[in-house]
């Protein structure tokens, strides 16, 4: 097993883990603080942002604010930032025209996507170990879901369309900053790219109009999705690709559901039967083929 591979793989696995623990706190700013979908969104993408943007300013000076408004540097930035938003969104208006079974489970396709753009505009090879783990993982996040009740899902047309069409913004957002990425570093390009989007967000919906209760435990859980669930989680998934394939880290986000389960079931007291712990074991099964794979590009 290489270092080089296993790192890429820890890192997008603890990608995954974040973006499932935001869920959690997410689902508790939801039902007790008022928060909407639209709040969610905005306010999140435009509070981690500032935090990174002032981190880096922090750290480096002005020297990447500099690089981030060079013309190619910022048509990068802003086309990874409109990719972000649009993602979420077209994730949240598949759950309204379907449910969150069905975007879920849509949104898995991403893989596909990055895998057949690699294949065609890089001459990329097809690895069948790939494929059998986006299978494994498919099915382990589809158990997880759905229960094993197929009557959770619900295929309508419009929940299908954007589901994919998250998934493609998805592959976008995984495969596009990548240059702008090695010039700069992930933090300047992942803090600026939320900014412009948070901030663009916010016009449409202002954060200072809405109805949400600022609780101790509200606060904390905003602080959580920030921190956790937005910094950490995507600078860990961006710095995965410097070590593994695009289409293996978009694979190893299928730690989000598991890690949501997982976590409803410590805090919210959800439960977790037979069908729940087979797919984790799929989904493991994924991350250890995966780990042991001699390549990660």
């Amino acid at each position: 097993m290489e270092v080089k591979t296993l790192k890429g793989v820890t890192l997008a696995s603890i990608a995954g883990i974040c973006w499932g623990s935001m869920g959690v706190a997410a689902q508790y700013l939801m039902a007790n603080c008022q928060f909407t979908v639209l709040d969610l969104t905005s306010i999140r993408l435009l509070g981690a942002g500032i935090l990174l943007v002032l981190l880096d300013i922090f750290w480096n000076r002005t020297r990447h604010v500099k690089a981030v408004f060079q013309k190619e540097n910022l048509k990068d930035i802003l086309i990874y930032g409109f990719a972000l938003l649009c993602s979420q969104s077209t994730f949240f208006m598949s759950i309204s025209s379907s449910n969150a079974a069905t975007a879920t489970i849509m949104v898995l396709t991403s893989p596909l996507f990055i895998i057949a753009y690699l294949a065609v505009a890089h001459h990329r090879r097809i690895k069948v170990l790939e494929m059998i783990c986006l299978v494994l993982a498919i099915i382990g996040v589809v158990l997880i879901i759905t229960k094993g009740n197929w009557d959770t899902m619900d295929f309508s047309v419009a929940g299908v369309a954007w589901g994919l069409l998250s998934a493609m913004l998805g592959a976008v957002g995984t495969i596009q900053p990548g240059r702008v990425v090695r010039k700069l570093s992930v933090f300047p390009v992942i803090g600026w790219a939320m900014t412009f989007s948070g901030a663009a967000a916010c016009l449409y919906n202002n954060p200072l109009e809405t109805n949400v209760i600022w609780s101790t435990m509200g606060i904390i859980c905003y602080l959580h999705i920030v921190l956790c669930g937005t910094i950490v989680s995507f600078c860990c998934f961006l710095k995965s690709m410097e070590f593994i394939a695009p289409p293996i880290a978009s694979m190893l986000t299928c730690f989000e559901p598991l890690s949501a389960v997982v976590l409803s079931v410590i805090l919210l007291g959800a439960s977790f039967g037979f069908t729940e712990a087979l797919g984790a074991v799929c989904i493991l099964m994924t991350v250890f083929l995966l780990a042991r794979s001699k390549s990660g590009k």
